[in-house]
């Protein structure tokens, strides 16, 4: 079926003459200069300061034995920290430890010079946890299926956490960022995935969608990124270059994308926008609001967007 969706859109340039094809196969060279442009483009719009203040930030909590028994990781973006990965064992919850952890990488977000705090979390894990630990609920995605939503909640930095006396009796937590470790605590995760949607993801599983346009002369000039899964395509990385804009490209490369979540059988598209990227067309693409976060510098906000796919 993708390969007829090419076919489409090279019978488009051959009837309109100089328009490009769209490439859903294509090579990691092509998705890096895509990426290239994407960042380039954001960091263009915020100074520099994109992708501040950090790259990943890994910690682990270990028993007395020395074995992985918790952990989290974190990216950070346009000075807030993100909750990527956050997982403590099952036999180890209730006493404390998630807190612990949760305090702790705030602490270093905190003085890496962070504002915020945020995380993404399934309506069968830990809504009322984080909030008991001062998240506050921004917005609720209610685009996947079996009635499956996605909590978005966030917590500013600007309050130092009360001091705790130390426990030598309690677990350590280390930063780790071993491959090794860092896959020990996905894969605790990934159990409570395995224990809560493992048939629904079977029906819709994870899968990744890349797309580019490339000019004649070779040059990547636009492209999307993202995967499905449960029923919704993230579109998560999508850039025209400045000189191909407003010309149909953002809008091919939409529709595709599009037309690849129909095939997988999503029934929503879900996105996030800053103010400096590409709003209004995500807007007028049939996009909507669901919640923001204004967390950041200069007044800039962040956009949580759905688009509900009604049958053909």
């Amino acid at each position: 079926m993708s390969c007829l969706l090419i076919g489409v859109y090279m019978m488009k340039s051959d009837l309109e003459g100089n328009r490009f094809a769209i490439i859903n196969n294509p090579t990691n060279s092509e998705i890096e200069d895509f990426q290239k442009g994407f960042e380039g483009y954001n960091m263009e719009q915020t100074n520099g300061e994109y992708n501040s203040p950090e790259d990943w930030l890994s910690l682990v909590l270990k028993d007395h034995d020395g074995n992985i028994v918790g952990g989290i990781q974190t990216s950070t973006l346009f000075w807030a920290q993100y909750l990527e990965v956050f997982w403590v064992d099952e036999r180890y919850r209730g006493l404390g430890y998630g807190r612990d952890l949760i305090e702790e990488v705030e602490r270093l977000a905190r003085e890496n010079g962070c504002f915020a705090s945020q995380t993404y979390t399934f309506s069968w894990q830990g809504g009322d946890f984080y909030q008991a630990v001062g998240y506050k609920l921004i917005a609720t995605y209610d685009g996947y299926v079996e009635g499956i939503t996605e909590l978005i909640l966030s917590k500013p930095l600007n309050i130092p956490a009360q001091s705790r006396k130390s426990d030598p009796a309690r677990f350590k937590i280390s930063r780790d960022d071993s491959e090794e470790s860092k896959r020990v605590v996905q894969r605790g995760l990934g159990k409570n995935f395995d224990d809560n949607v493992a048939d629904l993801l079977k029906m819709y599983p994870h899968m990744n969608i890349g797309l580019v346009v490339k000019n004649h002369d070779g040059e990547v000039i636009g492209g999307l990124s993202g995967y499905s899964s449960l029923g919704t395509m993230n579109v998560k990385d999508f850039w025209v270059n400045e000189r191909y804009r407003n010309q149909g490209y953002g809008k091919d490369l939409m529709v595709y994308a599009e037309r690849v979540a129909r095939e997988r059988e999503c029934i929503s598209l879900q996105s996030a926008c800053f103010t400096f990227q590409n709003l209004d067309f995500m807007l007028n693409f049939g996009f909507e609001p669901y919640g923001l976060s204004d967390v950041y510098p200069r007044g800039e906000k962040e956009y949580y967007l759905i688009k509900r796919l009604t049958k053909d």
